[in-house]
C-alpha cells in the first residue's frame, strides 16, 4: 500500500470523527417577544426542541440553545404564536327561579248538641280564599302562587390566552357566643366574625378560529340568614367549547319538593320548585 493511500485513509478517518461534532453544533439566541410572555410560549415550543437543546425565559425574553436548523423551525412557529392577541368580552348570566304554591281546604266553627253540649273546631290562619258559612260552620278553600326571580349578569374584557377574574358580594357581621370554663367559673365570651358571599367568575379563554375553549369557574352565593351567617352556595367549574357570539348553558340545578299536611277537618298542600342555571357567551372586540 502506497504512502499516498495511507495518508488518504488517515485523513478520511479524522474527517469521520469530526462529522458528529459538527452535526451537534449548537447556537445560543435571545429572542424578545412582542405580545406573549415566556410562560405562554415555552409549553408549546418545548416538545419541538432538538435533543440536547434547551429553552428558558423570563417575562418577554426567550433564551434558546439548539442547532441552527432547529432554531429556524422554532422561529417559524414563534411567528404564529407571538401575534397580536385578540380581545374578547366574556359574559356570564346566573339565574335563579323560585316558585311556591299552596292550596287547601278547612272547616271550622261550632256545632250544638242539645242544651248542655257543643263541639268547637277552631280554624287555623290561612291565605285569603273563598269561604262559605252555614249555621255557625265555616268552610274555606284557598290557593296561592308566588314566584321569586334573581338575575345576575356580569362581563369582563380579557385577551385570548390570559386569565380574568371578577367578583362582587357582601360581608355580614355575625355574633358568636362561646362558654368557657375558667378557675373562677364559667364565662361567656362574645366575638364578632364575618360571613361573606359573592357572585363572580374566573375564566381562561383560548381561541381557534371562530371557536373558543374556556376554563371557567363561576359562583353565585347569597346570605340566607344575616343573624347566623348561613349561606346559599351555587358554584360551577368546567371546561367548555363554543362559537363566538352564542350563548351556551354550562350548568344547572333543579330542586322540587311537596309537603302535605292533614288535620281535623282540614288539609293543605304546598309545593316548592327551585331552578338555577348558568349561561355564558364570548364576543370578539373588533
Amino acid at each position: 500500500m502506497s504512502i499516498r493511500i495511507l495518508a488518504f485513509i488517515c485523513m478520511f478517518s479524522m474527517l469521520g470523527d469530526a462529522l458528529p461534532v459538527c452535526a451537534q453544533q449548537t447556537v445560543l439566541e435571545v429572542i424578545t417577544l412582542n405580545y406573549r410572555t415566556a410562560d405562554q410560549v415555552i409549553p408549546v415550543l418545548q416538545p419541538l426542541i432538538a435533543p440536547r437543546g434547551t429553552i428558558t425565559g423570563l417575562n418577554n425574553q426567550l433564551v434558546l440553545r439548539t442547532t441552527p436548523e432547529n432554531l429556524a423551525q422554532l422561529k417559524q412557529v414563534l411567528a404564529t404564536l407571538d401575534a397580536t392577541p385578540r380581545q374578547l368580552v366574556v359574559s356570564v348570566r346566573q339565574d335563579s327561579d323560585l316558585d311556591r304554591s299552596r292550596s287547601g281546604a278547612q272547616v271550622s266553627g261550632q256545632l250544638g248538641a242539645g242544651d248542655h253540649a257543643s263541639v268547637s273546631v277552631p280554624g287555623r290562619p290561612t291565605p285569603p280564599g273563598a269561604s262559605v258559612s252555614v249555621d255557625g260552620v265555616n268552610a274555606k278553600v284557598y290557593s296561592g302562587d308566588a314566584r321569586q326571580t334573581d338575575r345576575v349578569a356580569q362581563q369582563v374584557r380579557v385577551l385570548e390566552g390570559s386569565r380574568a377574574f371578577i367578583r362582587t358580594g357582601q360581608s355580614v357581621p355575625v355574633r358568636n357566643r362561646q362558654v368557657i370554663d375558667t378557675p373562677n367559673g364559667r364565662r361567656v365570651v362574645e366575638t364578632t366574625g364575618f360571613s361573606e358571599a359573592g357572585s363572580g367568575f374566573y375564566v381562561l379563554p383560548r381561541l381557534a378560529g371562530d371557536r373558543v375553549t374556556l376554563q371557567i369557574f363561576t359562583a353565585n352565593d347569597s346570605i340566607r340568614s344575616p343573624a347566623t351567617g348561613a349561606t346559599n352556595i351555587q358554584q360551577v367549574q368546567t371546561v367548555v367549547s363554543a362559537r363566538l357570539g352564542e350563548w351556551v348553558e354550562i350548568g344547572g340545578i333543579g330542586q322540587q319538593g311537596t309537603l302535605e299536611e292533614s288535620q281535623l277537618l282540614g288539609r293543605s298542600t304546598s309545593a316548592r320548585s327551585n331552578q338555577r342555571g348558568v349561561m355564558l357567551k364570548v364576543d370578539e372586540v373588533k
